[in-house]
């Protein structure tokens, strides 16, 4: 007999993907157990290797990797859809063919669409592909049946295609892994063709290895498998390659082209979006990370302590320490999940947005100018922290800052504007820099040295920001009375020509036809900002990366190109493909990357070892800004803060902060790198003998030293305070030593408060607390 009991769930189509695969899946809830295509495709992207043996064919699938494959005695196939390429091999042969994949109208396959290749085995022959093209669920059914004694799901599927053609599949599932068992396909007359499916423990490494081997030649070939001039080999570079092909002989030399490269930023493609849940995003990387760190034979570090976790995470994420009641609300804290709550409570903060605000301000004005004229950066500041705090989709406020209209002097988002004068050249650099990091400014007057671009390629996207209403001429300085807004006419000439240079995308695509007859600039603010744009989204998340690491996946996180390859292509593009998948959430990336095990590792190691901190095996310690600096020591010392006693409202005042202002100009250091320290005397002086550190440290201003005279305090408690407050953590085993012999219990009145004094000074002014480790 066999048990059954069916449900039936409405079709949902979703744009979705798996290990930076496009995914169109059904997406759906229930209190109870419930089965179906999405749940499927999830378990098969977290599985591995997927392998279906027929009479003349082995083929297999991992999604995690984005790679198919098939052999047979006579060849072996490859698709790559990271690398958007197929490798072809003929047994025994040592010549492996590549072409290009360019899947659907310039597109890679959604998963659906893979997967049905897969399974129809149609997914190397693109022409016959089409027929899945914009393929979707329309209907599904699930029961669970008893077969042999053992439970199982028989799961039915209907598809549809683009041209309206239906697929139709009968899947066994078990219910515990959702695995598929088996797979039946019903054709149109009502035919069935049976598959059956396996989960070896093969790697895809391995199955690389196997069906192309290191060493052999690669021939670059068109569509129709006709090779190109252009030849590679499988191993690293040489100067120049003898191969015979076309009417060249073997002792013809061809000098290779340089081979794709993920760091050659105008062979990019569009990123995919990654719709796994936040959660399986973090575990993702950490596998990618582990898998780099296997490879590179590099062992990481220890996690970090709970204190040492504590004050980093504050650092990042809200610009300040915590308070001594934060610390201490954390430490009693016993949940499983406590930092991951807290992580979420830090990024909704007022803190996270105004200090996002301060970070994002020092990428996009120019340091060293001067903007007292156009009211300071206040009003830029309030303008970013309030689309941060309300976690607005990155790409709207991207296209709100580029698209900014109306008189200079209302500041806010417009100071991008008046920082450079209206200038279309620095307007270009700057948008290249911040939203597309790419120093693009290298090709204005000749073709980039290193990379592909072209002084062409700069000026035609300067061509963007030429029509906006402003003076003929050069402008030494522009008033607050000057209007941002688009006009009809403005273009740009090659510098020493009269060459007009038409507005032209970086990727080389055409206008959209929905955007042509609008303004350049929304134009441009259209393109930079969309998902087929494969510059934004991987900057982005590889600026949010640089943050919170001191350095990038791609370093410096403003200079993709092929001299800066990726420390990982497929960890970058993971992040990016989530964050797509996210509307772009700054937010969500952030969670994620602080939730990955790399960002919880220890900054300390027994060894010194550069590899560790290169891979991300050891946390790297950073400098703190002058913005950091002052909240920090406002914090602990009690000064300027909102509810400085509540754990979870204890709020810095960032904006409009006239001594905030001024210590910051005065404190300030040479733009530099994260984990290296710019400061020298005139920082040193100004935590020594500063205004805010005699306030701070001040027996008669100091709000901390005064909350220290309370009577309920012992003098060990009150040392361990002003650790809490300056440190985040207690005092060490030898630091109490040193402190016993400076202040005993006994000591009180003037001889204690001047004591206690002194260690504050002292603590504000090590380099423990200048530092984020």
């Amino acid at each position: 007999t066999r048990s059954r009991r069916s449900h039936w769930l409405k079709s949902l189509p979703i744009a979705a993907s798996v290990a930076l695969t496009v995914v169109l899946s059904v997406v759906f809830s229930s209190n109870s157990q419930a089965y179906g295509w999405a749940a499927l495709i999830e378990a098969m992207g977290k599985q591995g290797v997927v392998q279906i043996d027929t009479d003349n064919e082995i083929r297999w699938l991992s999604l995690s990797d984005g790679v198919v494959g098939s052999r047979t005695s006579t060849s072996s196939q490859l698709l790559d859809i990271r690398q958007r390429v197929i490798l072809d091999r003929d047994t025994g042969t040592t010549v492996i063919h590549r072409r290009t994949f360019s899947g659907n109208t310039g597109s890679v396959p959604s998963q659906n669409r893979l997967v049905l290749g897969f399974l129809l085995n149609n997914i190397f022959d693109e022409e016959n592909s089409q027929r899945l093209a914009g393929v979707r669920v329309v209907n599904e059914s699930w029961e669970e049946i008893t077969s042999d004694g053992n439970d199982q799901i028989a799961l039915q599927v209907t598809f549809e295609t683009d041209s309206l053609e239906q697929i139709e599949l009968e899947i066994t599932l078990d219910p515990e892994t959702q695995l598929p068992f088996s797979c039946e396909l019903i054709d149109g007359d009502g035919g069935a063709k049976s598959l059956v499916l396996s989960y070896p423990s093969t790697t895809v490494s391995e199955l690389k290895t196997q069906n192309f081997p290191a060493g052999l030649s690669i021939v670059e070939v068109n569509e129709n498998g006709e090779p190109l001039i252009q030849v590679v080999t499988n191993e690293p570079p040489t100067p120049e390659v003898k191969v015979a092909i076309n009417d060249h002989t073997a002792n013809d030399t061809i000098t290779p082209s340089q081979p794709p490269m993920f760091g050659a930023a105008s062979d990019w493609k569009a990123v995919l979006p990654v719709t796994l849940p936040g959660d399986e995003i973090v575990k993702q990387t950490n596998v990618l990370l582990e898998k780099l760190w296997e490879k590179n034979k590099i062992s990481p570090t220890g996690p970090a302590s709970d204190e040492e976790l504590l004050r980093r995470v504050y650092l990042d994420l809200v610009g300040r320490t915590p308070s001594v009641n934060e610390v201490r609300s954390y430490s009693g804290e016993k949940s499983a999940n406590r930092y991951e709550t807290l992580v979420d409570r830090l990024l909704k903060s007022p803190d996270h947005a105004s200090h996002l605000a301060t970070v994002w301000r020092t990428f996009l004005i120019p340091e060293g100018v001067d903007l007292t004229a156009f009211g300071g950066v206040q009003a830029f500041d309030q303008w970013l922290a309030e689309r941060f705090a309300s976690d607005d989709s990155y790409d709207e406020v991207t296209r709100s800052l580029l698209l900014a209209e109306g008189r200079l002097s209302r500041s806010g988002p417009l100071l991008f504007y008046s920082a450079v004068k209206l200038d279309p050249e620095q307007l270009a650099s700057r948008t290249a820099r911040v939203f597309l990091g790419m120093r693009l400014e290298c090709a204005q007057c000749h073709d980039h040295p290193f990379e592909p671009w072209s002084q062409e390629d700069f000026w035609s996207f300067a061509a963007f920001f030429a029509q906006i209403s402003r003076p003929q001429g050069t402008l030494e300085n522009v008033s607050t009375l000057m209007r941002v807004r688009d006009v009809d006419h403005g273009e740009v000439m090659l510098p020493d020509t009269e060459t007009v240079v038409m507005p032209k995308l970086l990727d080389g695509s055409g206008i959209p036809d929905d955007v042509q007859t609008t303004a350049r600039r929304q134009q441009m603010a259209h393109w930079l900002t969309s998902v087929e744009n494969p510059y934004f989204a991987r900057a982005t998340a590889n600026r949010v990366w640089g943050q919170l690491f001191g350095k990038g996946i791609v370093d410096p996180i403003d200079d993709f190109g092929v001299q800066h390859e990726p420390k990982s292509p497929d960890l970058l593009d993971l992040l990016a493909g989530h964050f797509i998948n996210t509307d772009f959430s700054l937010r969500e990336l952030f969670r994620t990357v602080v939730l990955s095990r790399a960002y919880r590792l220890s900054s300390g190691a027994e060894t010194n070892d550069e590899d560790r901190l290169d891979w991300f095996a050891q946390m790297n310690t950073k400098a703190l800004t002058a913005e950091q600096v002052y909240d920090c020591i406002t914090v602990a010392t009690l000064l300027n803060t909102d509810s400085p006693n509540s754990p979870n409202s204890f709020n810095v005042t960032r904006v409009g902060n006239a001594s905030r202002d001024a210590f910051i100009q005065q404190f300030r250091t040479p733009s530099g790198r994260m984990t290296e320290y710019q400061g020298g005397i005139p920082q040193a002086l100004t935590l020594m003998n500063g205004g805010l550190i005699q306030g701070a440290t001040g027996l008669s201003s100091s709000g901390l030293l005064k909350s220290l005279e309370a009577p309920f305090f012992t003098n060990k408690q009150r040392i361990e305070i002003l650790y809490f407050a300056t440190l985040s953590r207690q005092p060490q085993v030898s630091e109490w030593k040193l402190l016993d012999g400076y202040i005993n219990d006994d000591a009180s009145g003037a001889e204690l408060q001047e004591g206690l004094a002194d260690i504050l000074w002292a603590l504000l002014n090590s380099a423990e607390f200048t530092l984020n480790h």
